[in-house]
């Protein structure tokens, strides 16, 4: 297994964290089959702590969505 750093945290992301994130960044006005992309990856925790600002992150959407 490959090891992934969170984007936040900069520690290695446990594979247990089963709720981690992969945050794929593009630029907005850019569009196309060869757009390029940029990957993060985070701790679920993390992710949720710095991603919810004014809306609300919740990484067990990404397993169980309602």
């Amino acid at each position: 297994m490959s090891d992934f750093s969170c984007w936040f945290c900069k520690q290695t992301i446990d594979e247990h964290d089963v709720k981690a994130v992969a945050i794929e960044i593009s630029n907005l006005w850019f569009s196309g089959e060869n757009q390029p992309i940029q990957t993060f990856w985070a701790h679920s925790k993390c992710a949720q702590q710095n991603l919810s600002g004014g809306y609300n992150f919740d990484p067990d959407d990404l397993i169980n969505p309602q």
